[in-house]
């Protein structure tokens, strides 16, 4: 295929007859893209385009901005190109070998770690019914009180520094009127002075959010569809803190479709086998290995239900 996007700088590649499908780096960088498929290229011309933005010079501009080949290759390049691309198309593989194993085991986890909602609340550290819905307790109870946290909505972030009052101490959150934290948190601390919401401005990372949003990129439609995956959901959570041994620190319904399941972070070797496995455990990949990527607080309503996010579990950073 004859391109001018450098394919091995792609996410979720996928050869379907003569078009190849990934994750639009364009999307990914504005939070969307979370099924990796909207980037598409032809592969007899090499031309591309993004299914979210059809005719939109301007993002595609983007799009090359991000994976494009900016000059032409020599043949020392094309060479380190080739050997690039022969490793992408390996670790496809394998990762291809690992999901599919992993999805002929994974009723068998599901049926092996069963974990009911009822359950879930009566195993929590954290017991009071007045904390399910309480963002700032919640905030307290995951962060160091002198942790410098986002608090906000999706856009609320920008180098103009409009939004810089998103960026407190816990300690300032927990003093200021109850709905201004939220409904967006992320699972990371910041450098004083950040204002943008930009991975180089992470100060640390001491959670992973996995965000259970359907199995192999499919969302629940259907009530039943729901209650089974959360079911699922649940189970898979339990499997990984006891099997697994992650330490689990909240678990929160969203109040749409998916579960929030906040670790404390594994180890990189465990967090690079976890984004191969992703969809397969129907987790999301965009919150992996990304903390400055926001996710919901407690007690907000969700923007397409109206149901409130909460709690279900949480396990304070003291330990009690």
């Amino acid at each position: 295929m004859n391109s001018s996007l450098d394919i091995s700088l792609l996410e979720k590649v996928s050869l379907h007859g003569f078009k190849v499908t990934a994750r639009c780096p364009a999307c990914t960088a504005a939070g969307a893209d979370r099924s990796g498929n909207h980037l598409f290229i032809n592969a007899a011309t090499g031309k591309f385009g993004c299914a979210a933005h059809p005719g939109d010079r301007a993002h595609r501009r983007e799009i090359f901005r991000l994976v494009g080949i900016h000059h032409e290759r020599g043949p020392a390049e094309e060479r380190q190109w080739r050997k690039r691309r022969f490793h992408v198309a390996t670790g496809e593989t394998t990762r291809h070998r690992i999901t599919t194993a992993l999805r002929a085991k994974r009723s068998g986890i599901i049926a092996g770690y069963p974990w009911t909602e009822a359950e879930v609340r009566a195993d929590s550290p954290e017991q009071r019914t007045e904390w399910l819905h309480d963002q700032r307790r919640c905030l307290a109870a995951l962060f160091d009180p002198s942790d410098i946290i986002w608090c906000g909505d999706t856009y609320q972030s920008g180098q103009d520094g409009r939004h810089a009052a998103c960026w407190q101490s816990v300690n300032a959150w927990q003093e200021g009127p109850e709905e201004t934290a939220g409904p967006l948190v992320t699972p990371a601390t910041w450098h004083p002075g950040t204002v943008s919401r930009s991975g180089v401005n992470v100060a640390t990372a001491p959670f992973l959010v996995l965000d259970f949003d359907g199995f192999d990129g499919k969302a629940p439609t259907t009530p039943e569809e729901l209650r089974q995956h959360i079911a699922a959901s649940l189970a898979i959570t339990r499997w990984l803190r006891v099997a697994l041994e992650w330490r689990l620190a909240a678990l929160l319904f969203t109040g749409s479709k998916s579960l929030h399941a906040w670790f404390h972070m594994p180890p990189r070797a465990a967090l690079e086998s976890l984004k191969a496995i992703a969809p397969t455990l129907g987790v999301d990949t965009a919150l992996i290995g990304r903390p400055e990527h926001p996710c919901r607080l407690p007690g907000w309503p969700h923007p397409k239900t109206g149901q409130l996010s909460r709690l279900l579990w949480l396990q304070r950073l003291d330990g009690f």
